[in-house]
């Protein structure tokens, strides 16, 4: 599963996406960009309970942050739709992940099934949290930079074209 680093970009990328271009405000675009980068970590929360790649990650959980959103901000359609992308991008990462402790994926459909779901495809590695270790280290240095590899032209890709998320 990706490290903060990728579902940030992930969470940026799919954010400026679904929000389009917006007016040119560099303070309000830098909040912006850093919610969405915020938003794609988030679900990351679960650790601190013990239910990793449970609820949190799940399309329930989109559905209830995009819901906040709606009633705690009052935003406009294209803003609930940039909250719940970004948010919903680290399901996605997840899911295209590898996972090397059971229970192996993501409860990405609950509340429709609690089954843990992982893609055949392994575009991203898993996260070693065996930090004593040098090995452990290394690992986590190239699973970064494969997503650095994998998100970052992606990821500028995206602002380039939402101009980071603001109309010139």
């Amino acid at each position: 599963m990706p490290s903060p680093i990728g579902h940030a970009l992930a969470g940026v990328a799919a954010g400026c996406a679904a929000a389009g271009p917006r007016p040119l405000r560099a303070r309000s675009t830098a909040r912006r960009l850093l919610a969405f980068g915020l938003l794609g970590m988030l679900p990351d929360i679960d650790l601190l309970s013990g239910q990793h790649s449970t609820y949190t990650h799940s399309v329930g959980a989109v559905v209830t942050v995009a819901a906040s959103a709606a009633l705690l901000g009052g935003a406009d359609a294209r803003s609930i739709a940039a909250t719940a992308a970004a948010y919903g991008s680290h399901v996605l990462l997840d899911w295209l992940g590898s996972d090397d402790v059971a229970p192996y994926g993501v409860m990405a459909l609950w509340p429709f099934t609690d089954a843990y779901l992982l893609s055949d495809r392994r575009w991203f590695m898993a996260v070693c949290r065996e930090y004593e270790q040098a090995s452990c280290w290394l690992h986590n240095a190239r699973g970064v930079l494969r997503e650095l590899a994998i998100l970052g032209p992606l990821t500028a890709g995206v602002l380039a074209l939402t101009a980071g998320c603001h109309r010139r």
